[in-house]
């Protein structure tokens, strides 16, 4: 009826105006997270065609490492483009701007990406034999008492502080960030330390401590938390490595290590030199990424859109290499974008000034390359399509889909060559 339209329209508007009211109480650091949260959804940005592109490939394959290079790829494209706007910069102090980038790239990429991941562990697991014989050591472990385990003067959590600390770990696989992961292992490690120290009487060192955590660990029984171990190690921060937090990652990590060799002589006493060497790698590998990348590094990408005349413009990230020619990225673009007849399409150069189709021989990467050391860069595009084809009716659709107003985004060559051997293409678009 006329009266229920204009309640609700009523409602609206006191709705948006409570709305602008509870924006303005938002802390600097949370509007910042939100502007960015909305670019990343925008698929019309380059950075939120970026994001979204991204979510879908890890869907399909699922690699730690490569998400945590994708984190750290595009905190360092945030910094360097003028995509956002507001800039960053005004949105908070620039001490603040790695960790709330970090905090923001969390929740935009790892918060809808962590029930994947959680299941791609769990499958890989049950698939190597790992998760059954991990709950068959658990089960051993479980019988052996303290003194078995390494422990020798504390004395073991009563069955009221075993259960609290079972609920922290179990609480650690609803969340998404590393960061708050790290958090709450800390609240556990400092839990059982406390626990020593209160039935003893006295303090004890990190030779004391890696027995009775492996104890504990082993009666609360929580197997998936080798799964979380993983995720925390492979997607916290490198900055944080070094803290509080790192140290008893790595140790949470040792225990697992000795649950996991329960059953062999004398296991649950040391650290194997295996555990040893696989902690000393797994860190150096880790710091070695604490160095962001510049925007020279990236030389790896291209974003190409196809013109069709009767369903408008779609634009995909292609994986390009700098020496790659016209007739090479047609090729990709055939396959990427199912073309029927490749040989009836092109590769084309719209900027300003124009569109040109691009020689077959000539290489794209270079030419991008010159049109962004220029000293005025212009917007310009790539786009595949047929020669013969007149479709300036495509014109505001390609525009609405490429973003003039973003600066493409040159993906990381250096960072990326060790994973680029062995996946075919890091994007799946």
């Amino acid at each position: 009826s006329a009266g229920a339209v204009v309640i609700h329209k009523a409602l609206k508007g006191k709705l948006r105006k409570m709305s602008g009211v509870f924006q303005s109480l938002l802390t600097p650091e949370k509007r910042a997270v939100r502007r960015l949260l909305e670019l990343s959804r925008d698929k019309n940005s380059y950075f939120g065609g970026l994001v979204q592109d991204f979510i879908s490939y890890v869907t399909d394959r699922g690699l730690l490492q490569t998400v945590r290079q994708f984190l750290t790829q595009m905190k360092s494209y945030l910094q360097q483009s003028s995509e956002l706007q507001p800039p960053l910069e005004s949105l908070i102090p620039d001490e603040q701007t790695e960790r709330v980038l970090e905090k923001a790239m969390h929740k935009l990429v790892l918060k809808p990406l962590k029930p994947v991941l959680t299941l791609a562990l769990h499958e890989a697991s049950v698939r190597s034999g790992a998760w059954a014989e991990l709950r068959e050591n658990l089960n051993v472990a479980k019988t052996k008492m303290p003194a078995e385990m390494g422990v020798s003067d504390a004395a073991p959590p009563d069955h009221v502080s075993l259960e609290k600390i079972r609920t922290k770990l179990l609480s650690i696989s609803k969340l998404y960030s590393p960061e708050k992961k790290v958090q709450r292992l800390l609240q556990v490690c400092k839990l059982i330390y406390a626990v020593m120290e209160d039935n003893s009487g006295r303090l004890f060192g990190a030779d004391d401590f890696l027995p009775m955590l492996t104890y504990v660990l082993a009666q609360c029984d929580v197997p998936q938390l080798d799964h979380e171990v993983l995720y925390m190690m492979e997607l916290l921060d490198p900055a944080l490595l070094n803290g509080e937090g790192g140290y008893y990652l790595t140790s949470v990590y040792g225990a697992l290590s000795l649950i996991k060799n329960v059953r062999e002589e004398q296991a649950e006493r040391a650290l194997s030199s295996q555990t040893r060497d696989t902690l000393h790698q797994w860190h150096r590998r880790r710091t070695m990424q604490r160095t962001a990348p510049s925007i020279d590094d990236f030389q790896n990408y291209l974003r190409v859109a196809l013109q069709e005349r009767d369903s408008g413009c779609t634009a995909k990230t292609l994986r390009v290499r700098p020496q790659a020619t016209v007739e090479d990225v047609c090729s990709l673009c055939a396959v990427k974008f199912c073309v029927d007849e490749p040989q009836e399409y092109g590769l084309f150069l719209e900027t300003d000034g124009g569109r040109q189709q691009l020689a077959p021989d000539t290489h794209p990467q270079k030419i991008k390359a010159e049109l962004h050391s220029r000293e005025r860069p212009a917007a310009f595009h790539f786009i595949y399509r047929r020669p013969q084809d007149v479709l300036d009716h495509c014109q505001k659709d390609l525009v609405s889909n490429l973003n003039p107003k973003a600066k493409p985004v040159l993906f990381l060559h250096g960072v990326f060559s060790v994973w680029m051997k062995e996946l075919t293409v890091f994007l799946t678009l």
